[in-house]
This record gives structure tokens, sequence and C-alpha cells, in this order.
């Protein structure tokens, strides 16, 4: 048997291992949280629930959270991330920074109106972090704006803090009911844009386009692949709503 050759760094894995197995409890106790409160059906859950879901004890949930708020804020954060991840095969082909915002903006809102499940944990406020996904690619498609002279603004950060409210705001109103829903994501679209200073006519075309490109998804005329929540929508019921714009 060869002896390791003592010059050679001796590497410890058990770091690495230990991490993975944090990572990996973690995403037992999000999951387990996410499961019970869909199943109590608005009920305020306890964190007892959630262990008994999880198959854990209550020191190993205090080894990874505070309190059930803070399951809920990572909840909310992880789901931001993700929805942003989902999006990217429909919106990041595009090259208009004016056309992203308003099919992003659309996608997030659409989403609401179909997943209210989804919705109720995205509206926290903690969940639009300055370093999540969603404001990552925000803040690029505002300076590309900027820089296109679409946009007019003094502030990246202001401007995408605005976007975000805006985007957790509409989510809320459509999970809780609005009238007209259709009508209300082209307002929040066109004033998005607008307060980005977007003309009116720009501010028309962007939304226009955003509800065109968005029934050719819908309706599986781009190359674009969909994600599960996408493809679990009811397809009849999101192209009647997409097709309800004048």
């Amino acid at each position: 048997m060869q002896k390791p050759d003592p010059a050679t760094p001796v590497v410890d894995h058990r770091p690495k291992v230990a991490l993975k197995k944090r990572q990996i409890m973690r995403a037992k106790l999000l999951d387990a949280a996410m499961r019970v409160f869909a199943a109590t059906g608005g009920t305020a859950p306890v964190i007892d629930d959630v262990i008994r879901e999880a198959n854990v004890s209550r020191g190993t949930f205090y080894n990874y959270f505070n309190s059930l708020d803070e399951v809920l804020v990572a909840i909310g954060q992880a789901l931001n991330n993700q929805m942003t991840t989902d999006i990217l095969p429909v919106y990041d082909v595009l090259t208009e920074p004016f056309q992203r915002v308003a099919v992003a903006f659309r996608l997030f809102l659409l989403r609401a109106l179909h997943d209210p499940q989804w919705a109720g944990f995205v509206t926290r406020v903690e969940a639009w972090q300055h370093t999540s996904l969603v404001a990552e690619y925000m803040a690029r498609d505002l300076e590309n704006g900027k820089a296109a002279g679409d946009f007019d603004f003094e502030r990246i950060d202001a401007a995408t803090d605005f976007l975000m409210g805006a985007s957790a705001h509409g989510i809320q109103a459509l999970r809780q009911g609005v009238k007209s829903p259709e009508r209300y994501i082209d307002t929040c679209v066109r004033m998005t844009l607008a307060s980005l200073g977007c003309d009116a006519d720009k501010c028309r075309e962007a939304t226009a386009f955003s509800v065109s490109y968005l029934q050719s998804w819908i309706n599986n005329e781009l190359t674009a692949t969909s994600p599960g929540w996408a493809t679990n929508m009811d397809q009849e019921n999101a192209m009647r709503f997409m097709a309800g714009h004048e």
C-alpha cells in the first residue's frame, strides 16, 4: 500500500459535509413549514406543527430559526428567488429594458392571480431584499434602460426599491381580490413604466407588448420553457384573462 506523500496537504472535508447537512436540514424545515401553512388553510400554525411535520425535535428547529416568523421570511425570500429563476427562459431573452421590466412585472402579478398560496408568502417586505435575485435583475434592467434613454431617475437604489415595493403591494392586492384584475395589472404596468420616466407612447407600447408576448408564451408559441407553476396554471382561464385587454 502506497504511503501518502507528507508534502501533500491533507484536505479536511468535514466542514463542507457539515455545511451540506445544515443546508439539507434547513430546506427540510422550510418544506415542512410550507406544507403546514398550505394545510391549515389560513389558520396560523405553531412551531409544534412544523417540527411534527418535519419529524425533528424542537431543539433542531431552534438551531436554524428563532421563530416561525423567521421561517416565513426565509420561505418568502426563497420563493422570490425561485420565481426569478423560473421566468428567465421567457424574460431573459428580451433585449429592450422597458420590455423586460413590463414582462417581468406582469409575470409576478399574473402568478399572484393564479397562485394565491405563493402570493401569501412573497408579500412580506422582507422577501424583497437588496441581495435577492429579483433586485439584481431589476437593478440591471434599470441601469440599462437609463443608459438607453428609456428611463429617467436619479438613484438606482431608490428606483429598485420603488419597483420591488410596487410588485409586493400589487401581489398582495391581487391575492386579496380586486375588481377587473386584468385592467388592474395593465394599470400597474403602465404606472410603473411612467414612474421610471417612460413617455406615454412607450408605456402603452410596453404594456401591449407584455400582453401579446405572454399570450404567445401561455399558448406555447414560444420556445421558452415553462416552470411547473405555469404549466399547472389553467391555460383556458389564463388565455381568457390575457385576451380581456383592449
